[in-house]
């Protein structure tokens, strides 16, 4: 008895220590109750948790490790080390250690949406939103729970749910600028473009330097056609932290439209991804015509392909030495230099096109061909943040092909799910030896017709001026605008657009009505 009761004096002392923040003399506490008691649950947890809080996270997590096997219905031990082994990155760990948490002690509040993160780092987006519920069932008025509940349903696509998550969220934290940015993604999901708008609005009134909200605000406005205010806030994103590109720090300056070029040297860069360099490197052009010598840096993907770029320009890979130049300009930076609305985009004839050598040794592998050819592209890049909305499994196309064409997947890549689909079907899968944008190109000039998702082989076929059909789901990416079936950038491009039903079912049956009457064009030579 005596033992215990030095124990526990013992152990109220070295939490004393701990709390007021004594590490040194609360470690000696919980030390003695080692040397007493060799594998105290509580002392050792006492330690891991000290260990914790000094970032130590191998040692707390060896710790409390030892802790929780002395001491299985040790709620808060579990807890803690889910917290070591989240920042040891050891993630698989910590969602057990947060799932053990729960199991003791279902309002645990904190362990069900430390868990959610968890599973949203890892894109397991039910599960996430099952966990912030938890949360929130736990503990009502847990505000980031409703915040992290928003995400994970937005990235669902249960829009007006996740609108109703941020609402609470706001109600609960007022002004809570994160809040008010995300609630307007999901209204911009919605076409809700002025709610949408003026929660960003809110959001740069709570903070004004928020990148995010001025860049998604940016994004909203050319949506809507407002290029004048759009190009403008669209600079932001060189600011936010989670942009795609690195600002190039050059010491030259960046130019934007507001100094004369005739015979200066200016480099255009490329950023974000390839389907944005297809769409902007026009820009090349007309900074030429203003009398400039001009550089295009791009990356190794599209140097091929960009050899055939109309305009003088020398072009570099990324990441190679550069000469001598007295501007530079991201290529995304070129609307705003020259001020463009859509009665003034740059001249949308084609601009891109494949070489010859590349349509011979396609020609060759081919065949020639029996009926009109179509290329095929229903799935991007699966780490896109919009895949789950643009993309589409092969099975959901197949019914709607018209079998009175040959059909090439221009895809480079193939998804486990659509590689029985492929077999089962006489479609032409070239992956395995399409090697860069110049093959593509070929192909792309090889058949009659591109049939796409919004991806950088819709963009790469309408600069060649291909016929190109584009399905789009129900909240596009800014470029394709709302409400039209034509593109100002793209001449030869059909826009195929989902209603708000989001379902892809009337947007197919559309193409397929549509091939049925296709007339078709004549190949290439």
């Amino acid at each position: 008895m005596q033992g215990h009761h030095a124990l526990a004096a013992l152990f109220q002392q070295g939490l004393a220590h701990h709390q007021q923040g004594e590490f040194e003399e609360a470690k000696v506490a919980y030390e003695r109750m080692l040397a007493l008691q060799p594998g105290h649950a509580d002392a050792l947890h006492m330690l891991g948790a000290m260990a914790l809080q000094s970032g130590k996270h191998a040692l707390a997590a060896e710790f409390i490790s030892v802790a929780v096997a002395n001491n299985p219905l040790n709620a808060s031990a579990h807890f803690n080390l889910g917290l070591a082994f989240k920042a040891l990155q050891r993630y698989e760990e910590a969602i057990v250690s947060f799932s053990q948490t729960i199991a003791i002690q279902p309002d645990y509040a904190q362990a069900w949406n430390n868990r959610g993160v968890l599973l949203q780092d890892q894109l397991r987006w039910d599960e996430a939103a099952q966990s912030y519920a938890g949360a929130i069932a736990a503990q009502p008025e847990f505000a980031q729970a409703h915040y992290n509940l928003g995400n994970a349903l937005r990235a669902l696509g249960r829009f007006e749910a996740a609108l109703a998550s941020y609402d609470t969220a706001i109600a609960l934290q007022p002004g809570w600028a994160h809040a008010l940015n995300n609630r307007g993604l999901a209204l911009q999901e919605l076409q809700r473009s002025t709610e949408a708008i003026e929660s960003y609005d809110a959001a740069i009134a709570s903070e004004p330097d928020f990148a995010d909200a001025y860049w998604n605000k940016a994004i909203e406005l050319l949506l809507c056609g407002d290029f004048a205010q759009g190009w403008k806030y669209y600079e932001w994103r060189w600011r936010r932290d989670a942009f795609s590109s690195r600002k190039r720090d050059f010491p030259q300056p960046q130019w934007l439209g507001d100094a004369p070029l005739n015979g200066k040297t200016v480099l255009l860069h490329a950023e974000q991804g390839l389907g944005d360099s297809i769409q902007f490197c026009r820009y090349a052009r007309e900074v030429t015509a203003l009398g400039a010598k001009v550089l295009l840096e791009v990356p190794e993907p599209l140097m091929a392909l960009f050899e055939t770029l109309q305009g003088p320009k020398h072009l570099f890979e990324k990441g190679s030495a550069l000469p001598h130049f007295d501007y530079h300009c991201p290529l995304l930076s070129l609307p705003l230099a020259f001020r463009t609305q859509l009665a003034n985009l740059p001249s949308s004839s084609p601009y891109l096109a494949s070489t010859a050598p590349k349509r011979e040794l396609w020609q060759r592998r081919l065949g020639p061909p029996s009926t009109p050819r179509i290329g095929l592209v229903w799935s991007g890049n699966g780490l896109d943040r919009n895949d789950l909305q643009r993309s589409l499994g092969l099975n959901a196309l197949l019914p709607y092909l018209s079998p009175s064409f040959e059909y090439l997947c221009l895809q480079k890549e193939l998804r486990p799910a659509d590689q029985d689909a492929m077999q089962a079907n006489s479609i032409r899968f070239l992956g395995a030896h399409i090697q860069d944008f110049s093959d593509t190109a070929a192909l792309c000039d090889l058949v009659d017709l591109v049939i796409s998702v919004d991806t950088s082989v819709a963009h790469l076929a309408c600069a060649l001026g291909k016929p190109t059909w584009i399905l789009l789901p129900y909240a596009p990416d800014w470029r394709w605008m709302l409400d039209r079936a034509d593109s100002p950038w793209y001449p030869s491009a059909r826009l195929y657009r989902q209603g708000n039903d989001r379902s892809w079912t009337p947007v197919l049956a559309r193409i397929g009505s549509d091939l049925l009457g296709y007339a078709r064009v004549p190949l290439v030579p």
